[in-house]
């Protein structure tokens, strides 16, 4: 997307993903670890990655968007959408229909994620549960569904200085 000075890309397996300790300043992901069985090995391997002060960016599916073990919009009987959220306190794999079907992912409550986090020894500075501006569905009006529930969130850690 760049060609930077002191940009890496790297394309590879999350689940055996090796950097070197104190090598990165920035990690970033979007929507990919969602699709990871146990993200705790991730984590850790980020973690000793980031330099002092280092930041680790990412989006995940929503949990709310992950929870329902058959993902859809439902219409009541005046047409009005809402988002089910069954099944969030069962976490486990999920299989979705979307771009493909039969995709597995990984559900897991927002809390599982923010205390793996922790857990890692990452300090959360930002949370957001994305959702579509005024400005956005003029824009693209496909995204006017958007505001019922999150889709995704969006999170910003730093490993402590």
């Amino acid at each position: 997307m760049t060609d930077g000075e002191g940009i890496t890309y790297r394309c590879e397996d999350l689940q055996n993903l090796t950097l070197a300790a104190n090598s990165c300043e920035l990690v970033y992901s979007s929507l990919a670890l969602h699709y990871l069985p146990d993200i705790a090995p991730l984590l850790a391997t980020v973690y000793r990655a980031l330099t002092p002060g280092g930041v680790l960016v990412f989006s995940a599916e929503h949990p709310i968007y992950t929870a329902p073990l058959q993902q859809g919009w439902r219409l009541d009987e005046n047409g009005q959408k809402s988002w089910p959220v069954s099944h969030y306190q069962q976490e486990g794999e999920r299989i979705s229909n979307w771009f493909a079907d039969g995709v597995k992912k990984q559900h897991r409550k927002l809390g599982s994620w923010i205390n793996a986090l922790v857990a890692a020894g990452l300090v959360i500075e930002h949370v957001d549960e994305w959702g579509p501006t005024a400005e956005q569905i003029a824009a693209n009006p496909a995204l006017d569904e958007e505001k019922e529930r999150p889709m995704i969130f969006l999170l910003r850690a730093r490993k402590p200085a």
